[in-house]
């Protein structure tokens, strides 16, 4: 399917890539499993991930600016707004991350579930100056795709060597993507430990 519409898997990356930044709908929608599993397909195809790699950036970037921006826009009254009013917790959590870490929560948050919806929000209703805002979610959207997308190559490409009977080149690759993820689970865990 990848190999075929080229075109579609990346508009899929990009808009899984803003579905998973944007309040409230990166909390309803998985997009960073969409995202992992299109990249995944699309490197079995053999197609370059440079395209993803660009278009999950924009995305990112694009979801956090637009939480930011309804945050600025309607401030307080979106704790009224559902799931806010039912689930006071979500932005009493992503108030108190933000207040602990300031700019910093922009980009930490990135690689929090929940947070990383909610803090670029909390962001805009605290008045956060747009530039420092804008700094802190280009920086951390240029860690969180390769971050995404390399992993996802890595699972792609053990499964296309498997599929070809290479056991040893999906061994390595296998080893590989294990080991990163392994890492990528030690920082979230040190990240998510101190967000609480």
């Amino acid at each position: 399917m990848v190999k075929l519409h080229p075109g579609w898997a990346l508009g899929a990356v990009f808009l899984a890539a803003i579905i998973e930044a944007v309040a409230v709908l990166g909390i309803l929608i998985p997009g960073t499993p969409i995202l992992m599993a299109v990249a995944g397909a699309a490197a079995i195809a053999g197609q370059s991930m440079l395209p993803f790699l660009a278009l999950s950036i924009l995305g990112a970037v694009i979801g956090d600016f637009l939480s930011f921006w309804a945050g600025k826009r309607f401030s307080l009254r979106l704790r009224g707004v559902w799931p806010f009013s039912q689930r006071p917790l979500l932005m009493d959590n992503a108030v108190r991350f933000f207040d602990r870490y300031g700019v910093y929560s922009v980009a930490l948050c990135r690689f929090v579930p929940v947070l990383r919806s909610t803090v670029p929000l909390v962001a805009g209703m605290a008045g956060m100056r747009q530039r420092r805002f804008v700094a802190a979610n280009v920086a951390s959207a240029l860690i969180w795709a390769p971050v995404h997308i390399y992993p996802a190559q890595i699972a792609g490409l053990s499964i296309g060597r498997l599929r070809d009977g290479d056991w040893q080149s999906a061994a390595l690759w296998g080893a590989a993507l294990l080991t990163g993820c392994a890492g990528a689970w030690l920082v979230h865990r040190a990240v998510s430990a101190r967000s609480r």
